[in-house]
């Protein structure tokens, strides 16, 4: 159609003009190496991570001292199966040794971005990346879309806990049709009204966190007859997609349900259309699914640790997601690490994860570290908070009111050095006992 035409190849164009990225050209080569053989895709691989540890020796403190000590030579490391020889790292032992250790040392600012991690963890993270691999990425995102079927210019719709602020995210979302429908909390009014948007709107799209399409799903049903657009696909992000969720939503909205998980210094991996395990896109980066002795996984559950081939201005390479995924014959088919979580309140209204990170993240100054919410038998609310230098004593306070405001129960904070991990290997950012 005119639309999609437009909307991929001349509007992405203007927009990537604009921000300095390269979404079309990277969107175009994607493209094509999905008909690429085996080989070719590893002949690929193996000279990016060629590049990427020759340039992480000589550019980046973490590994030139990591080469030094150990005595290794970069120019050693030719294949990615060299990548078993390499460290694997995580986020708390880049927290103890300063983020700006793993960063590349005259790399210029003008082509990197600060980006938040999606705090499923209960951990917000800042991290940094270029724009030339957020680019990639990003394409890598389209490309699954696209293989649903879907193309530049078709009508999407996102939910999302946080509003656009940014003129030019308002911008690229009205040139290519999109509509992002913010959400604060799912009681039964917002509901109502996200439901009606999506009537009015029509998207063939929706793109959403697993929790508010399951509670939509829910909501649809209970009222039948109310609503009756069937978008083409649900595409979900950002927790554990539970099967229970999944018929629900199916059934509710008649039409499938396509999740997908990233997290910082991952290749996109998305469900295949059909449904046969995820596909990660291996042209940017590699997944290894290692058992706690480090060796690889082939049947089971295993954890995930990403190399990123892409982002100079702060490689991540062995990068311990903390997340865990099912294995099939090497094939991912179930994020297993990360759970669904809501947090219900007294007065109807419920509250994600990801809803709660994004006021730690933006309300807070930055100063809280990790949380954990608790839901206690008595019908209050604990909030666990690990917490930095620019917590103040006063934010006990604004925070306990702030949310016996929103969920009207009695809300208490707690100070803590440490949240246990659970049995997944996560920090579970809601806990109802």
């Amino acid at each position: 159609m005119i639309r999609n035409f437009i909307s991929e190849n001349i509007i992405l164009r203007v927009s990537d003009l604009i921000t300095g990225q390269n979404v079309h050209r990277w969107l175009a080569f994607l493209r094509r190496s999905a008909k690429w053989t085996k080989e070719e895709m590893v002949d690929f691989q193996n000279r990016r991570f060629s590049m990427l540890v020759q340039y992480a020796a000589t550019q980046v403190p973490y590994y030139r001292e990591w080469f030094r000590r150990e005595g290794a030579h970069p120019s050693d490391f030719h294949t990615i199966d060299d990548l078993q020889r390499l460290p694997i790292i995580n986020k708390a032992e880049m927290r103890r040794q300063g983020v700006a250790h793993f960063m590349a040392e005259g790399f210029p600012a003008s082509k990197r971005m600060a980006v938040h991690s999606s705090g499923s963890t209960g951990e917000p993270f800042e991290f940094y990346v270029s724009t030339e691999a957020y680019s990639i990425n990003m394409a890598a995102k389209l490309r699954t879309w696209y293989d649903a079927g879907y193309r530049l210019g078709d009508r999407y719709v996102k939910l999302s806990s946080s509003p656009r602020e940014s003129w030019l995210k308002r911008l690229q979302d009205q040139a290519t049709n999109g509509v992002v429908i913010p959400f604060h909390s799912l009681d039964d009014e917002s509901l109502a009204d996200i439901l009606a948007l999506i009537d009015r709107h029509r998207p063939d799209i929706v793109r959403t966190h697993p929790n508010a399409i399951y509670y939509l799903a829910r909501y649809r049903e209970a009222h039948p007859g109310c609503y009756h657009h069937q978008p083409r696909h649900i595409m979900t992000t950002s927790a554990n997609l539970p099967d229970t969720f999944r018929t629900v939503v199916e059934h509710a909205f008649g039409c499938d349900v396509i999740d997908a998980y990233s997290c910082e210094g991952t290749p996109n991996t998305a469900e295949t259309p059909a449904h046969d395990g995820y596909h990660v896109s291996r042209e940017y980066g590699i997944i290894e699914v290692l058992d706690d002795e480090g060796h690889h996984v082939q049947n089971g559950i295993g954890h995930v640790v990403s190399t990123d081939l892409w982002n100079m201005a702060m490689p991540f390479i062995r990068y311990d997601t903390q997340d865990l995924v099912q294995v099939d014959n090497g094939t991912i088919v179930r994020i297993a690490g990360r759970e669904c979580e809501l947090l219900s309140s007294a007065n109807g209204k419920r509250f994600t994860g990801q809803v709660i990170d994004d006021y730690f993240n933006y309300s807070t100054g930055h100063s809280v570290d990790a949380f954990q919410v608790v839901r206690r038998h008595d019908g209050s609310i604990l909030m666990r908070l690990m917490v930095n230098k620019n917590f103040t004593d006063a934010q006990s306070s604004i925070i306990a009111e702030y949310w016996h405001r929103e969920l009207d129960m009695p809300v208490a904070v707690e100070i803590v050095d440490r949240i246990p991990l659970m049995h997944n290997n996560k920090y579970l950012t809601i806990v109802d006992e």
